[in-house]
């Protein structure tokens, strides 16, 4: 088992590395298609010999391919450069991907349950009304845009019964844990998507872990049916869906740009939202890193716990 871990393990990491430089290639040739660039905070009234000299200073007057080495070592270095506003871009990353780290823990909790609360129910009642509820909840919820969800918990929760702030904004110096509250409901709006796209795969390994030796043998012996699913059905279950469950960070780390946005909360995809629009391109490139970094660990993550979870692949040789 460990030799054939050990080399899904090796094999993914290279290919991990070998996909984060395509995707670094591909950002920084995409911020080319940005409208202008970086020297326009200097605003419309400056000089061309201002504009000729930030310009050199940034490195924007050399071909691409060097600008990207340039960046690209840095980066290899602990270096991802400065940002338009004169200040270092790793210093902002650590804080803003903190804040970002704290509500993703708490989605990604919210999500699980969503799943397994809602994939469980919806599996041991297969065939019945509440299955055909459940599912069509599920389906609604995976569905529904980020922003749109984002917009009716704010209308109810916050402006109609006022129990939850609108936006989550932070003091100086202070951390999303030390007010919780501001954590909820962007929460809520990360995890709806994540728990209802990945409770069709729990519904479907109970539905399947249903009809196992092991299940039908219990139940045969008279235990309760409470008893058969939480000692017989959900270990079973458990292994399976385990590997959706990592996967499902892929959609907080997506759903983070839109909704950060929309609440405020200063974490790393509103930090993304805002260098997109000043055209801060270090940063721009740096939170696209971070972010592509974070999925493709995600993904090998889950292709390790599927082998873990899969008798027969921990037996390949």
């Amino acid at each position: 088992m460990g030799g054939s871990v050990g080399k899904l393990l090796l094999r993914r990491i290279v290919a991990g590395i070998a996909v984060l430089w395509v995707i670094s290639v591909v950002l920084y040739a995409a911020t080319y298609v940005l409208p202008g660039d970086a020297t326009r905070i200097l605003g419309n009234r400056a000089t061309p010999e201002a504009v000729e000299a930030l310009r050199e200073k940034m490195g924007l007057n050399r071909s691409l391919p060097e600008q990207y080495y340039a960046w690209f070592t840095g980066v290899i270095r602990g270096d991802a450069g400065t940002s338009t506003t004169g200040k270092p871009v790793w210093p902002a990353l650590r804080e803003r991907g903190g804040n970002s780290l704290t509500l993703a823990v708490v989605a990604f909790v919210l999500a699980v349950l969503i799943a397994f609360v809602v994939g469980v129910t919806s599996g041991v009642r297969a065939g019945r009304p509440g299955d055909a509820a459940l599912s069509v909840a599920a389906l609604t919820g995976l569905s529904v845009p980020d922003f749109v969800l984002a917009g009716v918990l704010i209308s109810v929760f916050a402006l109609a019964l006022g129990w939850l702030p609108p936006v989550s904004i932070l003091l100086a110096d202070t951390t999303p844990l030390d007010r919780p509250e501001i954590l909820v409901l962007p929460a809520i709006a990360l995890a709806s998507p994540a728990g209802a796209w990945a409770s069709r795969y729990v519904r479907a390994a109970v539905v399947d872990m249903r009809t196992a030796p092991n299940v039908e043998a219990a139940r045969l012996a008279g235990l309760s049916p409470l008893r058969v699913l939480t000692r017989h059905l959900l270990p079973g279950v458990i292994g399976p869906t385990a590997q959706v469950m990592a996967a499902t960070s892929a959609f907080l780390v997506g759903g983070a740009i839109v909704v950060e946005q929309v609440f405020a909360y200063p974490g790393m995809g509103s930090l993304l939202a805002s260098a997109v629009g000043t055209n801060d391109v270090p940063v721009v490139l740096a939170t696209g890193l971070v972010m592509a970094t974070t999925v493709i660990v995600a993904f090998t993550v889950a292709d390790i716990v599927g082998v873990l979870a899969n008798p027969r692949l921990r037996r390949a040789p």
